[in-house]
């Protein structure tokens, strides 16, 4: 099983490159293209594919907060 992700954001460069090093650890590509950052999660089931979009998400939003809280200082 497959999903994929396109992410829109001013901050493409910056959120490939935290979110990057997450790749290894899943069955996760993380890639640019055109300016958008693309993910694509696989799984070998719907339960697996289920938890890797849930972390995945988890990374964006918490990579989200701390820019949100840096721009803030």
């Amino acid at each position: 099983m497959k999903a994929e992700f396109e992410f829109r954001t001013d901050d493409v460069e910056l959120m490939y490159r935290a979110l990057k090093v997450e790749e290894t650890k899943t069955k996760a590509k993380i890639y640019l293209e055109k300016g958008k950052l693309m993910l694509t999660l696989e799984a070998e089931d719907l339960t697996g594919l289920r938890a890797a979009v849930n972390a995945w998400l988890r990374f964006i939003k918490v990579y989200r907060d701390v820019i949100k809280a840096v721009e803030r200082c």
